[in-house]
């Protein structure tokens, strides 16, 4: 394996993925602010340059620790990123791990220390620590984390990702953990990220991108809603997988209905899907999520209903209204990515409309108030992020080879 050279015995506990060895389509994974940093960071990293700005003030050792709930779909971004930026991912080799765990334990800051660049090529790779949530019972209650934070806090051999040409990004699944090593996290991780678990909103999302992808497929999403606090995006996939396949399975009703509520409700009230464990929200988080909620309902009943008026003389007032709300370049960036993915002449055409001030059909306020976010700018910057949005598309697909 690239990566492992004093260390070669100890390899069976890592596999390494090529780019070229990486699929994953960019439209199976679920984009959040949160994500952003971490694509910011690994770019940063990938410049490496003396003469950035933030050398001036820190310098980064290529090391990045995030928190985050099962279910996610996080591993797969980061490979994502691996695929587009051509860089080798160097995973724990789980099934090696359990065989000898205590062996793996006690060399596991060995290994990383003796992770050294090839000399003949100049190409960075990533580390990826997936510490899984149940290492703790397979190490005899003793941290991995805790272990490395400890072996380099006191070291007097530091560790440089960057100088070794990697990027470390460790997966941590507890918070608390975090908490006993807090003091030192920094003096090991450049950053520190915290990916929040799914609010309401957000869980709406996914399932509504699940209909459109699949449009013979029927339920209820507010239901479901009510009835997947707390799960993230593989749990709702995947519980909607399921249902589908249990629907099926039942042949009489195919030439019916394909409408699944009562089947995933039905799962999740057995027991016969079970989703990944996951901490509840403190009370504070739900509280701006239901804040959070109750706002964007407001806003988006609001334009949709004034829209539906059909009053072209209000337009102006709408427009100014809907500009008020802020979305993060991140977020704006993908909505328009997916209107530019599905609906782009349709939209051309619209935004053609509200640039020369023409009555808009029923159609065009449908179309609108799928996409609502196109408002919060003039039509002809709108018309210029949707183009660009086009072309990024169209680069990713040829990327992907479609």
């Amino acid at each position: 394996m690239s990566g492992l050279n004093d260390v070669h015995k100890y390899s069976r506990y890592f596999v390494s993925f090529l780019p070229s060895e990486i699929n994953i389509e960019k439209d199976d994974i679920f984009y959040r602010d949160k994500y952003n940093e971490i694509i910011n960071y690994i770019k940063m990293i990938l410049t490496s340059s003396e003469d950035l700005e933030v050398y001036k003030y820190i310098k980064p050792k290529g090391a990045l620790l995030i928190n985050v709930a099962r279910g996610t779909d996080i591993i797969d971004y980061i490979k994502l990123i691996c695929s587009n930026y051509y860089l080798e991912v160097i995973e724990l080799n789980n099934s090696e791990i359990i065989k000898t765990p205590d062996d793996f334990f006690y060399s596991f800051n060995e290994i990383l220390e003796n992770f050294e660049k090839d000399k003949e090529e100049d190409k960075k790779k990533i580390i990826l620590i997936n510490q899984k949530y149940n290492f703790n019972k397979i190490f005899n209650d003793k941290s991995l984390l805790n272990n490395f934070i400890n072996n380099f806090q006191y070291s007097h051999k530091k560790i440089n990702f960057i100088d070794s040409n990697l990027i470390l990004i460790w997966l941590n699944y507890d918070y608390e953990e975090l908490m006993d090593d807090s003091e030192n996290l920094f003096d090991i991780f450049d950053l520190f990220i915290k990916i929040p678990l799914l609010n309401k909103i957000e869980r709406d999302t996914v399932l509504r991108n699940f209909l459109e992808k699949n449009q013979n497929i029927a339920f209820d999403i507010n239901t479901l809603i009510n009835y997947t606090e707390n799960w993230e995006v593989k749990d709702l996939n995947q519980l909607l997988r399921i249902g589908i396949f249990k629907h099926f399975l039942n042949a009489d009703l195919n030439n019916v209905s394909n409408e699944i509520t009562d089947i995933l409700i039905n799962l999740i009230e057995t027991g016969e899907y079970i989703p990944a464990k996951t901490l509840k929200k403190s009370k504070k988080q739900e509280i701006q999520d239901i804040e959070q909620e109750s706002q964007s309902n407001m806003i988006k009943e609001s334009k949709v209903n004034k829209i539906q008026e059909g009053d072209i003389k209000d337009q102006n007032a709408i427009i100014n209204e809907i500009k008020n709300q802020s979305v993060s370049e991140f977020m704006l960036n993908q909505l328009y990515e997916n209107a530019a993915s599905k609906n782009y002449n349709e939209l051309l055409l619209i935004i053609d409309k509200l640039n020369k001030k023409e009555p808009i059909e029923d159609n065009d306020r449908k179309l609108i108030a799928k996409y609502p976010f196109i408002l919060n700018d003039t039509p002809n910057m709108a018309q210029i992020n949707l183009e660009k949005a086009k072309k990024r598309v169209d680069l990713m697909k040829q990327a992907f080879g479609k």
